[in-house]
């Protein structure tokens, strides 16, 4: 555990160039399939962070060749046709839900293997029952729990997929889905997965991928079924990794409250990822995005002028983001209720009730719903905790419940210059946890101050 970092506000509007890590999601997408493919796969422009590491030692452990160069963000994998070289192992997936569960229906493959799986205590409480179930209901694999029944840790038994039809609950996260759309196909013959009401974004990002792999697109009926034909997956020889857009949401937002510019290279006017739609609620408040040249540049002429009244916005499609736009939310004027977050409570922490307490603590007026928040804006308060915490000698300190997005997210709140003499206010306990997507976002985001200051 780190000690809480201080948080030195910026005390200049941006006017800078920033170069994002790589996607988690495609990323680690991109790994399950280039082990699948045909061929060698070097992926450009790749995430190194903890959530990546897991997939690689995973896929290392099951005897895939891969090689990495972290300088150069780039990651070669020998693909294996279809094919999973060891038998049996044991593997450990963190609180990664995207090796969780991408793991999962990818080991069901193997005919006649025998692994064991278990992660962090927090993955021992996060959503499987969906994926294992279907798995069984497929008659791809059978399950031996060594705790709780549809929870790590357990062992997975592969009988490969060999046709037949499944019901899979996604309602909890999407990479349910996600995770047999991207295996079931490589099996022996044709499947059919029924998954009403799942949320699209992350599954369209899924589609995307598979298609860039050489799969034919998925058919999907007014049910919601998903047919998938027996196919194999060819390598593209290189992939290039999108940036993240959930890690680009923390430096839109900071761009909003400081005003100025920030420019983003290697996205389009098209990005795969469903956070891009976070743009469309920062510019109710003056933000404006505009992509060109394969580059967004971001823009808030005016950030005193971003206040607003009541909102309600729905988060359901974007809910990474959702934290981002709480912790600033005392900096917003009036009230918002964010909504569409329900699942958001299985995720690396419950997010709704971390969110609510922290908002508090800093004197926020918070009613929370079973899957929203409603958050009645009090300035004057949080500016009174900061001054009588700066009177003690102290700083506001904020809990982040090693979940990546709190810390990120509060430590752009703590940016902003709420006491308007440059120092900090508040700190960010546990910074390390960032380290699950964005290992080096403390040292970007103090790089961003300085080139102010120094051109100040």
């Amino acid at each position: 555990m780190n000690d809480p970092l201080p948080i030195t506000p910026f005390t200049a509007s941006l006017n800078a160039r920033i170069e994002l890590p790589g996607s988690k999601s495609i990323t680690n997408r991109a790994l399950i399939l280039a082990a699948l493919a045909n061929g060698e796969t070097t992926l450009e422009g790749a995430l190194f962070s903890r959530d990546t590491r897991i997939m690689l030692v995973a896929l290392e452990t099951l005897g895939f060749q891969c090689s990495t160069d972290e300088a150069a963000q780039t990651i070669t994998v020998k693909g294996e046709n279809g094919q999973i070289p060891a038998k049996s192992a044991e593997l450990s997936v963190g609180n990664a839900g995207t090796a969780a569960r991408f793991l999962t229906a990818f080991l069901a493959l193997a005919t006649g293997g025998t692994y064991r799986l278990d992660g962090d205590p927090a993955m021992r409480q996060r959503p499987m029952s969906g994926l294992i179930e279907a798995l069984v209901e497929l008659d791809a694999a059978e399950f031996e729990f060594h705790g709780e029944d549809g929870f790590f840790p357990f062992t997975l038994k592969a009988k490969g997929y060999r046709g037949g039809h499944a019901h899979a609950d996604a309602s909890s996260s999407s990479q349910i889905l996600s995770a047999l759309l991207l295996s079931a196909p490589a099996g022996s013959a044709p499947v059919s997965i029924s998954s009403p009401g799942v949320r699209p974004f992350y599954v369209t990002l899924t589609h995307k991928l598979r298609e860039a792999f050489g799969a034919e697109p998925v058919e999907i009926d007014e049910t919601g079924t998903y047919t998938l034909a027996a196919s194999h997956y060819e390598s593209p020889g290189r992939y290039a990794i999108e940036p993240d857009l959930s890690a680009a949401s923390y430096f839109l937002a900071l761009t909003m409250i400081q005003g100025g510019s920030i420019k983003i290279p290697k996205l389009g006017t098209d990005p795969l990822q469903g956070d891009a739609h976070f743009v469309d609620v920062l510019n109710h408040h003056g933000l404006r995005v505009d992509a060109e040249n394969n580059e967004w540049s971001a823009a808030c002429s005016n950030p005193l002028g971003i206040e607003r009244g009541h909102r309600e916005i729905d988060f359901n499609t974007i809910s990474d983001t959702f934290l981002t736009y709480a912790a600033i939310s005392p900096l917003l004027g009036g009230s918002v209720r964010i909504c569409g977050i329900g699942h958001t409570r299985h995720q690396e922490t419950d997010r709704i009730a971390g969110m609510a307490a922290e908002l508090s603590k800093l004197g926020q007026l918070v009613k929370e719903e079973d899957d929203a928040l409603t958050i009645s804006i009090k300035p004057n308060e949080l500016r009174a905790r900061a001054l009588k915490a700066r009177s003690k000698g102290e700083l506001l300190a904020v809990e982040t419940y090693e979940d990546h997005r709190f810390a990120m997210s509060f430590a752009i709140l703590g940016s902003y210059d709420l006491l308007e003499d440059g120092q900090p206010w508040l700190a960010i306990k546990d910074p390390g946890c960032c380290g699950k997507t964005f290992p080096h976002f403390f040292e970007v985001l103090d790089q961003l101050r300085e080139e102010r200051r120094s051109s100040t």
